[in-house]
């Protein structure tokens, strides 16, 4: 879990919720909470003001757009509301866009271009393609003028009409400077999206950078198969199940500071030989950097004794998954403090987690010792959801809460809450969508990255290779 106000949910697996989550909030929005089970991700990009820079995020508008034409090669349309792409042979329509990218200093960790759709988008949606040109004029140019464009670097995945949508840009921005790209669809009929005419909905480039004092981080949970499930296919999986060897390359990075396992790392008992053999190949190639968060499945083995030999040692009784028959424990990262709890509270060896319980008074002493903190707190069963919600960990949140508390009830500056169930066994359905409940996803695999700023966060979804699902935003922490 995130302690953030807002949900966001992909795979339920994947929910984000923004900062206005259900319940009574109470000025903690120093904290921010990162839940696992089907369902992962709240909290909107849509928040972030078109051309505005928030810390480590930048937002650009489009200094040019416009779409071409094939049945009227020579017409114009850069004064148009929409910007569109067709794939009908007789139809053929392409939109461009570009940007002027100025005054980024740190390095780049992201990009997402966000747009507007005017239409549904079925299938892959709109493929963003680079355009090394950048001589064309908006008012100018033409079908029969048009610069050419590189192969498709990412899609958009299908959506309905009237919504925001994003595109991971990554590829194409890499610092300073004029950028132009184009979209393009392999679906016939139109797919539109709203131009920079129509101020409220223009296109933005949100540009993610990291200082020195930044920490990355990345997390998921519902990860690893059973190595005897039909679906494993040696770690390989199918095309939907069992992707957890997939997802893990995604954490090949060195500029990671920590791995959050977010629980159910290993299906479906959480034996120490299915760790090995399944979890170990994945997802432990980066186990050096883990700190991980219990799920029930790993309690089907007597006191959860394979998630604690695997992550602690054979009989440790501590480690990085803190102490054995405990499963809560707390660290900084930089200027944040991050703390992994044990939400599988009607096991026996837990004894509770209601006001009270140990665990309980454990969290509250220990926010008390770190006031000046951020905090960021993670579990397995999340406290609200468009799937199922646990209200056994009521008492955690209300923690939370308190330790940023002011006095007023304020539910614009609660905490968000990051569902991520999509580190790769498969994924469930969405039920009755939340109040608050800011991006949802039920097909994505793929991590959360988190930057953990002095003053704020950035948040982004990272999907598997090949897949076009994202989600990213950026708060303050205060």
């Amino acid at each position: 879990m995130h302690r953030w106000f807002p949900r966001r949910e992909a795979g339920i697996p994947a929910e984000r919720a923004s900062s206005t989550a259900a319940g009574s909030a109470w000025g903690a929005k120093r904290a921010v909470a990162l839940l696992a089970t089907a369902i992962s991700l709240t909290a909107s990009a849509a928040t972030l003001a078109p051309g505005s820079a928030s810390a480590a995020t930048t937002v650009f508008n489009p200094v040019a757009d416009a779409y071409v034409y094939s049945p009227q090669p020579t017409k114009n349309f850069g004064s148009a509301v929409t910007v569109r792409a067709n794939a009908d042979p007789a139809k053929t329509t392409y939109g461009y866009l570009r940007f002027d990218v100025q005054g980024l200093s740190d390095p780049i960790t992201g990009a997402v271009l966000r747009l507007f759709t005017q239409s549904s988008l079925s299938g892959s949606g709109l493929s963003l393609r680079s355009v090394p040109d950048n001589t064309w004029n908006e008012q100018t140019i033409t079908y029969a003028n048009a610069p050419p464009f590189g192969p498709p670097l990412t899609d958009s995945g299908s959506a309905t009409s009237g919504q925001w949508i994003s595109i991971d840009a990554t590829p194409l921005v890499q610092g300073n400077g004029t950028l132009s790209m184009a979209l393009t669809t392999t679906v016939t009929g139109n797919r539109s999206v709203s131009s920079r005419e129509v101020v409220a909905q223009a296109p933005q480039l949100v540009v993610q950078t990291a200082s020195p004092s930044d920490r990355l981080i990345a997390a998921a949970g519902d990860i690893a198969c059973d190595p005897s499930a039909s679906d494993f296919n040696a770690g390989l999986g199918t095309a939907t199940t069992c992707r957890q060897q997939y997802t893990s390359n995604l954490l090949l990075n060195p500029n990671l500071s920590a791995i959050l396992p977010l629980g159910d790392n290993q299906y479906e008992k959480g034996t120490l030989q299915a760790y090995l053999a399944s979890y170990g190949p994945s997802w432990g190639r980066v186990k050096a950097l883990t700190r991980p968060a219990v799920g029930n499945h790993e309690y089907s083995t007597s006191g959860a004794s394979g998630y604690f030999d695997y992550f602690d040692g054979v009989g440790s009784s501590t480690g990085p998954a803190g102490d054995r028959g405990k499963g809560y424990y707390s660290y900084d990262i930089g200027s944040w403090h991050l703390i992994s709890l044990n939400s599988n509270c009607s096991n026996s060896t837990v004894r509770g987690c209601d006001s009270g319980s140990p665990q309980e008074q454990w969290l509250r002493a220990d926010l008390a010792a770190h006031p000046g903190s951020c905090v960021l707190a993670y579990w397995h069963h999340p406290r609200f959801s468009s799937g199922t919600s646990v209200t056994a960990t009521s008492a955690f949140w209300q923690d939370l809460y308190a330790a940023g508390a002011d006095g007023v009830a304020d539910p614009a500056t609660g905490i968000r809450e990051f569902i991520v169930g999509t580190g790769g066994r498969s994924h469930g359905g969405a039920g009755h969508v939340k109040a608050n409940s800011g991006m949802r996803n039920t097909t994505a695999f793929g991590v959360v990255e988190l930057t953990l700023r002095p003053d704020g966060y950035d948040w982004r979804f990272v999907p598997e290779q090949g897949a076009t699902f994202t989600d990213v935003g950026s708060d303050t922490c205060d």
